[in-house]
């Protein structure tokens, strides 16, 4: 499930860094809240004085109350577990702020979050969403017979407005602060007619499926943050370069690219195709000019080498190119086989292409592919072990969907700068059928109706500060705690 843990474990590196809280600090005062005081502000949400008490059970079935943490600030949020996409954002933020606490968290700062959908959000829901999120602290639900009895008074307590209805935006999506209507689930949108009802929506394409821990799914949680706001198009497209030490990123993926649709001809004069060896397993091919010491003297060491491995790798060499005003051409090429009985497939390359299109400019260069991706590439004279150790020692192939290798095609135009951040997120979102089918299958239809507040309680247990909406960062909002501590 793409809301669980792949995005506690990757989000984190497409958010803001802790440079951030550097750059903000130049446009907003220091020394003053970056929420709304409450001693300054004088509505129903944000009063100054004591904060409304009450008594929940955390995830482990424990008794809370407001009072047990007099002498330290209490951060306070409202969320529900089967929402698709500002709760996981404000758990993550709130992980964040966690760790540039440091060891005042849990010591000196207090965070409690508090359901907003009881029926559902049993304590062990609760339990296994905060492990799903690598969230360290108490999440708050009623057990009573009708906990949403119990948990009215404190929602409105603290101006959530909440109301679980069934049949809300026809059961396929929910009502939330900062949303004229529905905010629909995936695979749904607003009814023109009726900003009150989802319907289903003719674009989405539920068909692709991505097995969790794929680069595909990866990138579609990624996604997730890009569409809600939280990073933008240049984050993403820089910061999925970091999805997970152990999933390539974008540069890299690139790197396993191999030029599209080559044909040369070899010194007989048939005609070979690319796709010949894209569909093989491995393929050695050497860039070389008869005239280069270093191409003649590493002969014998390819012939043990395809003495001892022609049943696994095929050897080709490519030539035709120009060195100290030499060019090569089939007839040069021939001799060259026939000198050194060379007996592996030499091709003509009378573009001169195909070299620079694996990114060489020097003899002899190798690359070695599999199938249809590069693993591995080098440059220089490779005697036998050297041969042997480059073909041993290769990259890892990575099984990429036909959407990710429509993707990487775009990538290539986007690394090179032809392609902006915003088409590219474009493209990718696009490609890989986001909105997300496996989302569609798994939340529920629900319709509550809630907002997204935070509230800063201070030592002396009063609302200090309180953050309206969804547009908080971790970064101001730790401004506002530091500044408490």
């Amino acid at each position: 499930m793409l809301y669980n843990r792949i995005l506690a474990v990757i989000i984190c590196v497409f958010f803001l860094t802790p440079g951030c809280l550097e750059s903000l600090e130049d446009d907003l005062d220091p020394n003053k809240f970056w929420g709304e005081n409450c001693d300054e502000v004088s509505d129903e949400l944000c009063k100054a004085g004591p904060a409304p008490d009450f008594e929940l059970i955390d995830q482990y079935n424990n008794t809370v109350n407001m009072s047990q943490f007099k002498g330290k600030i209490v951060v306070i949020t409202f969320i529900f577990t089967n929402c698709p996409d500002i709760c996981p954002a404000i758990t993550y933020q709130m992980n964040k702020i966690a760790e540039e606490l440091g060891s005042n968290f849990n010591e000196s700062v207090i965070f409690l979050t508090v359901t907003v959908d009881p029926e559902r959000d049993t304590p062990e829901r609760l339990k296994a969403f905060a492990s799903d999120y690598g969230a360290s602290w108490q999440f708050l639900t009623s057990d009573a017979e009708y906990p949403v009895g119990v948990m009215s008074p404190i929602w409105q307590d603290y101006g959530i407005y909440v109301d679980i209805d069934e049949d809300a935006c026809s059961g396929n999506g929910h009502y939330m602060e900062g949303y004229e209507g529905c905010h629909c689930n995936p695979g749904y949108i607003q009814d023109p007619w009726n900003v009150d009802s989802c319907i289903d929506d003719p674009d989405y394409d539920n068909n692709a499926t991505f097995d969790e821990g794929t680069i595909e799914s990866d990138i579609i949680s990624a996604l997730d943050l890009w569409a809600n706001g939280i990073v933008n198009a240049s984050q993403f497209m820089r910061g999925t370069t970091y999805l997970d030490e152990s999933v390539p990123g974008f540069r890299e993926l690139i790197s396993h690219l191999t030029p599209e649709g080559w044909k040369l001809e070899d010194v007989s004069g048939t005609e070979h195709s690319s796709s010949t060896y894209y569909k093989q397993n491995l393929t050695l091919i050497e860039f070389f000019h008869t005239k280069c010491g270093h191409c003649q003297s590493q002969i014998p060491a390819l012939k043990e080498f395809q003495a001892n491995h022609s049943s696994n790798v095929s050897i080709v060499s490519v030539g035709g190119y120009g060195m100290g005003g030499n060019q090569d051409n089939l007839s040069t090429i021939e001799n060259f086989t026939i000198e050194y009985n060379a007996s592996w497939t030499y091709l003509y390359d009378d573009s001169h292409s195909l070299m620079k299109a694996f990114g060489f400019n020097g003899y002899p260069s190798w690359v070695l592919l599999d199938g249809d991706q590069v693993v591995g590439k080098q440059t220089g004279r490779l005697d036998y072990e050297q041969l042997e150790s480059f073909v041993q020692n290769r990259s890892e192939r990575v099984n990429l969907s036909s959407q990710m290798v429509e993707i990487l095609d775009y990538l290539v135009h986007w690394d090179q700068g032809h392609v902006s951040d915003d088409d590219m997120v474009e493209i990718i979102a696009n490609s890989l059928n986001y909105e997300y089918n496996s989302t569609k299958e798994t939340v529920d239809n629900y319709g509550v109706s809630h907002s997204s507040k935070l509230y800063i309680i201070d030592q002396e247990g009063n609302m200090r500060v309180v953050w309206r909406g969804y547009d908080w960062t971790y970064a101001s909002v730790y401004h506002d705690i530091a500044l408490l501590l």
